[in-house]
């Protein structure tokens, strides 16, 4: 059953992704096709990153203006992550986000409330919330995963059993708070 729920709900995003398209289509226009080759040394750089001694490296592969939103796909790895005795995370107001487990394994943690939440805005994702969590769940993801992140949801990471997770993200932005990317740069 639960295989079924997310087969639809990315079912719906793809549907709502070609209708967005359709509304938007202007002479001389294609789909946008991001090469393999180009996710692959999106995953590399985000290693180097890791291994350069960030904690987090999220490039944006492509974010585009469909018409009525914009459509993102990033590439994040993130470097292992201890259990903790506080959880946090972050909420993002605006982006609803798919995320596709390619490479690690981990445990997240997603619903609940914060405990005084600090609002921040960032060019790459917009206004979000961070801080402590409470009360959310644990649900434990591997490569071959999807999880499915609505807006305003607090997530993080209780845990990163392997050295690194690498995972692409699917973003919807109704309200156009990223900053359009249209090629490789």
């Amino acid at each position: 059953m639960k295989n079924i729920l997310i087969k639809i709900t990315v079912l719906v995003f793809l549907l709502k992704l070609s209708s967005s398209f359709a509304d938007h289509h202007l002479a001389n226009e294609a789909s946008v096709i991001i090469p393999k080759e180009e996710v692959d040394s999106t995953l590399l750089q985000g290693l180097a990153n890791i291994a350069e001694g960030r904690t987090v490296s999220d490039i944006v592969v492509r974010h585009i203006d469909v018409g009525e939103e914009h459509l993102g796909v990033s590439v994040v790895q993130r470097d292992k992550v201890e259990i903790r005795e506080t959880e946090t995370g972050i909420a993002h107001v605006d982006l609803d986000e798919i995320y596709y487990i390619v490479a690690g394994q981990g445990t997240m943690i997603t619903g609940g409330n914060f405990i005084s939440p600090t609002a921040t805005n960032s060019s790459l994702l917009g206004p979000m919330l961070r801080g402590e969590i409470i009360g959310g769940i644990h649900q434990p993801v591997k490569v071959g995963d999807i999880a499915i992140i609505p807006k305003g949801m607090p997530h993080g990471w209780h845990e990163i059993t392997t050295d690194t997770i690498s995972y692409i993200i699917f973003r919807g932005d109704p309200n156009k708070v990223m900053q359009i990317k249209n090629s490789a740069e």
